[in-house]
């Protein structure tokens, strides 16, 4: 998971080998900043918002809608898994680069604290 990443790397792991990106957008989930979307649930059917604006990933460069997205999952379409893989993907990537910059900067605990904020939002102490 995102956050074990986070979690790992504050501790000193230095690399890692993970299936989650993948496994995970088979099933119809994208991976976001704010946590994690099911894109196959019938709440995105007619969402017109790409997955997360500043992704650099095909599915998001391209526009392609939540709404095309849950379309093609629903209907087993190997493209959607595709496009939801690389997406996925890139998001880690992604993630990856910026807990790097923020070790880089020697402003790893605040990059930690934001990202916990991020994904839950709703918790009281962080």
């Amino acid at each position: 998971y995102p956050l074990d990443l986070v979690v790992c790397t504050a501790l000193g792991v230095d690399m890692y080998d993970c299936v989650y990106p993948t496994r995970t957008a088979r099933f119809g989930v994208a991976l976001v900043s704010s946590g994690t979307l099911r894109i196959k649930q019938q709440e995105f059917a007619n969402d017109d918002r790409i997955l997360e604006a500043e992704c650099k990933c095909q599915a998001c460069k391209a526009s392609i809608s939540r709404a095309r997205l849950h379309s093609l999952l629903k209907s087993n379409n190997a493209l959607g898994a595709q496009l939801m893989t690389h997406h996925n993907v890139a998001y880690m990537m992604s993630l990856t680069r910026r807990m790097h910059q923020a070790i880089l900067d020697n402003k790893y605990p605040d990059f930690v604290h934001r990202f916990l904020k991020d994904h839950f939002p709703d918790a009281k102490e962080i």
